[in-house]
């Protein structure tokens, strides 16, 4: 799903995770990555308990929205940090959407909420963005893994080398070789 610079472009995600995770930091590389692209982006974060591991969400819009919030079987991706989150948050999903969740494979989801994710023809995919993290040698990279895996699956209104740059390019000096490894660890599990 790449239209890189198509000024029609109506597009919706939510990311998900708990405190500590990276929402915020996937959200925000998400919205540089859109901007890059010549959209028009909007964000809401809803912080929660974030501090103390609670759950973590943000609406993400790009195109010609009046308000930020994603409204409930409308966005285009649901991206979670955490399977726990993505089975909380699958009702914000569009029949047709894709979830990509940091799993192992979809034995997170309950028998209800795979024959809800089928019903509603859900591209799910799962990746085991923390064993990557942890092969990478950052296990707190499972936020930038997952974004890799997203960009490298497809479901991205923009392209995985743009975002790819502006990832790099926000990174700090001493993260550069990390992020590097942690991208193409994700970019090459799909």
């Amino acid at each position: 799903m790449k239209a890189a610079s198509n000024k029609n472009l109506r597009w919706q995600a939510v990311v998900a995770g708990v405190g500590g995770q990276g929402v915020l930091f996937v959200t925000r590389m998400l919205a540089l990555g859109a901007q890059a692209a010549g959209g028009r982006v909007l964000i809401s974060e809803v912080h929660g308990m974030a501090q103390r591991g609670g759950s973590v969400i943000s609406h993400l819009k790009i195109g010609d929205f009046a308000g930020p919030l994603v409204a409930m079987g409308q966005a285009d991706l649901l991206l979670s940090l955490d399977p726990g989150e993505a089975v909380r948050n699958l009702g914000f999903l569009r029949p047709g959407g894709a979830a990509v969740v940091n799993a192992p494979g979809p034995e997170f989801l309950s028998p209800e909420a795979r024959t809800a994710v089928a019903a509603h023809q859900v591209r799910l995919v799962c990746l085991d963005a923390a064993g990557l993290a942890r092969a990478a040698g950052a296990a707190k990279g499972v936020n930038l893994a997952l974004l890799a895996g997203a960009a490298a699956s497809g479901v991205l209104p923009f392209g995985a080398a743009q975002l790819k740059q502006v990832v790099l390019g926000a990174s700090p000096a001493s993260r550069q070789q990390v992020n590097q490894r942690l991208w193409q660890a994700g970019n090459e599990a799909v």
